[in-house]
């Protein structure tokens, strides 16, 4: 595997701040300067890779979007529902109790820059569509009944977010346990 050059290695660092830093202080309560501080990086390392901040949380999204989107499916490949939200949520219950975990990114800066930035709160509506559609292909594959399949992945994806945002603002990790049996429920 070839070695992501300096430039690179650069732009991810960037991210990866700015990723951390809009999860745990918002978007709007993160500066330009609080990202560089986190990178160390000189002012124009952020303009060379990025126009703006709010270009900078597009990549943000598809960042999130690729990390998730991947533990997600990686939780998926091949389970049935069950087996599905046990290694989703054991997954989610470590990382918790690690305090790594802050919520689901796509609500929490979505919610946040919904009505500011619009377009770019469209990115992560589209990456909350993506989680439903891996949920419907969980109950797919559960044989759900096909009527029933974007209802329940519709109802399972309102209980994830739901709980997740009360998890963000309570830092109670019991509710992800919680979340673990409703979830279960559903199907």
């Amino acid at each position: 595997m070839a070695k992501n050059t300096k430039g690179e290695q650069s732009k991810n660092n960037i991210i990866e701040c700015a990723s951390s830093l809009f999860m745990k202080n918002g978007y709007n309560a993160t500066g330009i300067n609080d990202i560089l501080a986190c990178t160390g990086l000189p002012k124009g390392s952020f303009y060379f890779h990025f126009k703006s901040k709010k270009d900078l949380a597009l990549s943000v999204c598809f960042y999130f979007g690729e990390r998730i989107g991947s533990m997600v499916l990686n939780s998926a490949e091949n389970r049935k529902w069950t087996e599905f939200i046990n290694d989703l949520m054991n997954k989610m219950i470590a990382s918790a109790e690690d305090n790594t975990h802050y919520g689901c990114p796509f609500a929490v800066l979505g919610l946040e820059i919904a009505f500011s930035e619009p377009d770019l709160a469209e990115y992560y509506s589209k990456a909350m569509k993506k989680l439903i559609d891996i949920f419907s292909e969980v109950l797919k594959f559960s044989n759900a009944p096909e009527a029933e399949i974007d209802a329940l992945a519709n109802k399972a994806f309102a209980i994830y977010e739901g709980y997740l945002l009360y998890y963000r603002i309570s830092k109670d990790i019991s509710l992800l346990n919680r979340m673990k049996t409703d979830l279960i429920s559903v199907f």
